[in-house]
C-alpha cells in the first residue's frame, strides 16, 4: 500500500480510536470496527472494486484491513489480541490433596506452517494428549505407585470429558433468550471460582467453594428450564427447580444431589458460616460435574461441533503471535 494511504489512515485513526472508546467498543475488536468505519465515510471511490464493494474484496481483506490492525498493536500491544479462553481449570485428587488441571478448550494441529492449521472441538482427552501434561503442579508422577497413576489418569480422564462436554453443550445451546444465554455463559465461572477457592486448601474458601458449585448446579436447571418453557424460575431449592422440570423433561436423575449441602446450609456457607474442608468441597465439585453434563446435554442445539475439526486459515492482518 502507497504510503500516502498509510498516513492519511495514521492521521485520522487518533480522532476514530477515540469515537469508539466513547461508544466502549472493546480494544481487540476496534481495528475491524475502525476499518469499516473508514471505508465508508472517507473513500469515495476506488480504482480496483466499487467503493460500496470494497468491503467484501481481497484488497481489504488483505491490504487495507491489516493497517488498522497494525496501528492497534503498535498503541495498545497485547490489549489489541484480547482475551482468548483458550483453557478450563480442573481438578483431580493426588495422594489425597486437590491438584489443579489446565485443560485445553481445543486442540489444534499445524497443516502449513504460517498458513493453515486444524483446530479441533473435543469433549475427551484425546489420544493425542499426555495426561501428566494437564498437571500444573510440580511432582513428579514417576514418583507414585503404579495404582495410584492409574487411578489419577481415570480421574483426569474424566474430568476433562465433563469439563469439554459441559463447555461445548453450553457454548452451543440455541433456542435460548437472551437472559437465558447470559445465564448459561456464567454457569462454568461458578466452577472456576469454585476450584480456585478449593485449591487455596483453605477450608473458609472451601466453604465458599461449596455455594459456587450450588449456583452452577443451580443455573444449569434454571436455563434448561426457561429452554423448555420460555419462562424463568426463582429459587435456590434445588429439588423444587428439579420437580418443576421433571414436568417437561423426563429421567433427571437427581439421587446423586443427596450428598450436597442443603439450600440454607449453602446459603450458609455463602459466608463461611457453616464450615467444609476443601475434599469434601472437591467430592460435591465432582457432583456437580456430571449433574451439570447431563442437563446441559438436554439443551437444544442446533449444530453440534463436539470433536468436528476446523481448518484454519491465517488472516493477513492476524498477529505473528497467533501464526500456526
Amino acid at each position: 500500500m502507497s504510503n500516502e494511504l498509510i498516513d492519511h489512515i495514521n492521521e485520522h485513526m487518533p480522532y476514530i480510536d477515540e469515537m469508539l472508546a466513547k461508544q466502549n467498543v472493546p480494544v481487540h475488536e476496534r481495528f475491524y470496527v475502525a476499518g469499516k468505519f473508514f471505508v465508508e465515510t472517507a473513500v469515495l471511490d476506488s480504482a480496483t472494486n466499487p467503493s460500496s464493494e470494497l468491503l467484501k474484496s481481497d484488497v481489504y481483506r488483505k491490504k487495507i484491513l491489516p493497517l488498522f490492525s497494525d496501528w492497534y498493536l503498535e498503541k495498545y500491544g497485547d490489549l489489541a489480541k484480547g482475551y482468548n479462553k483458550n483453557s478450563y481449570l480442573g481438578i483431580a485428587l493426588a495422594n489425597g490433596q486437590p491438584i489443579a488441571l489446565q485443560i485445553a478448550a481445543t486442540t489444534s494441529e499445524v497443516v502449513e506452517k504460517g498458513k493453515l492449521s486444524k483446530m479441533t472441538f473435543p469433549d475427551h482427552l484425546q489420544s493425542s494428549e499426555n495426561f501428566e501434561d494437564l498437571i500444573l503442579s510440580t511432582f513428579s508422577v514417576e514418583k507414585m505407585e503404579e495404582a495410584l497413576v492409574k487411578d489419577l489418569r481415570e480421574q483426569i480422564e474424566k474430568v476433562v470429558a465433563l469439563t469439554r462436554t459441559i463447555n461445548l453443550d453450553l457454548n452451543m445451546a440455541s433456542n435460548l433468550s437472551e437472559s437465558a444465554f447470559i445465564m448459561a455463559q456464567g454457569i462454568w465461572a461458578h466452577f472456576e471460582k469454585a476450584m480456585s477457592d478449593i485449591l487455596t486448601l483453605k477450608n473458609e474458601l472451601a466453604s465458599i467453594a461449596c455455594w459456587e458449585i450450588h449456583l452452577a448446579i443451580e443455573k444449569s436447571l434454571k436455563v434448561l428450564i426457561h429452554s423448555k418453557t420460555g419462562n424463568s424460575m426463582d429459587g435456590h431449592n434445588l429439588h423444587d427447580l428439579i420437580n418443576f422440570l421433571n414436568e417437561y423433561e423426563s429421567e433427571i436423575d437427581s439421587s446423586t444431589l443427596s450428598i450436597l449441602p442443603s439450600e440454607q446450609d449453602a446459603i450458609k456457607q455463602r459466608y463461611s458460616e457453616m464450615i467444609k474442608q476443601p475434599i469434601q468441597a472437591y467430592s460435591y465439585y465432582l457432583v456437580a460435574l456430571e449433574f451439570v453434563a447431563d442437563i446441559a446435554s438436554r439443551l437444544e442445539h442446533k449444530m453440534g461441533i463436539k470433536n468436528g475439526t476446523l481448518t484454519i486459515k491465517m488472516e493477513p492482518w492476524a498477529p505473528a503471535s497467533l501464526s500456526p
